[in-house]
């Protein structure tokens, strides 16, 4: 692992809510949990996240046909940071595995486009990845993050809100910026619900076990990718044209219950 790749492993729980009722869990996040670092306060403790999605030219992944597993690789940026982030993120039975490297974007973007350059590189695990599995761009999601966070004891506990999730056509291998206009004006909303997730280590927090009890909801599966490809269907998530041609035949894959 290189000095700046990062591997995490936590559970992970997934609830969809309205609006009303995200902005009572933010009041009681605000109370029972602590400021996360990577908020700004003008954004109402948020940050903004942008994240290129890749998948096979038959979008194997989307589909679910199991022919390159079912890691998501996607590289990401949050807000205008100039640090790009390439990683994979593996979910089983709540358990949600993820790999992460950071780089710098024009380091990030050259070597993706040329995978057959063969100086060492930070990123070296990601590109062998994609390049055994033939992952290209697919699609760009765009969304804002609510999150709180507090450690009990050795438990690292997260709450986050993602809401505004919108959807625009990948541009090879560039992360648009948050205040890339010329993206801005290709993006559409994917869907106007928002996206609780709690997020621990080991057995779930007394303090997330009160949430639940006070707010009656239930855990659900969502995949961001597949809403956002179903979104985009309108144009080629693949080769941005108007109509997903090649892929017309295929059934629409459920929403897996832990996506």
């Amino acid at each position: 692992m290189t000095e700046n790749q990062v591997q995490n492993k936590r559970i992970e729980l997934k609830y969809l809510i309205d609006a009303d009722l995200s902005q009572e869990i933010r009041a009681w996040a605000r109370e029972h949990l602590g400021v996360d670092s990577h908020c700004d306060d003008a954004m109402g403790d948020s940050y903004e996240v942008n994240t290129l999605y890749l998948d096979t030219p038959e979008l194997d992944l989307f589909y679910g046909t199991s022919k390159v597993g079912k890691a998501k690789h996607r590289i990401r940026r949050y807000g205008d940071n100039a640090t790009l982030w390439v990683e994979t993120k593996r979910k089983k039975s709540y358990v949600v595995n993820k790999n992460r490297t950071a780089a710098s974007e024009e380091e990030t973007v050259s070597r993706l486009t040329n995978l057959a350059d063969q100086s060492p590189w930070c990123g070296d695990w990601f590109a062998a990845r994609i390049i055994e599995r033939r992952m290209h761009p697919t699609i760009q999601v765009h969304y804002r993050r609510f999150a709180r966070t507090s450690t009990l004891s050795t438990n690292h506990l997260r709450l986050t809100i993602d809401s505004r999730l919108q959807t625009s056509p990948a541009n090879g291998w560039n992360v648009a910026s948050t205040s890339d206009r010329a993206n801005q004006s290709q993006r559409v909303s994917a869907t106007d619900v928002e996206i609780l997730e709690l997020k621990f280590q080991n057995q779930m927090p007394h303090l997330f076990k009160e949430l639940l009890r006070t707010y009656a909801i239930a855990e659900t599966g969502f995949s961001k990718y597949r809403t956002s490809v179903k979104c985009g269907m309108g144009f080629d998530p693949v080769t941005n044209a108007s109509s997903m041609t090649g892929n017309q035949s295929h059934a629409m894959p459920e929403e897996p219950s832990h996506a």
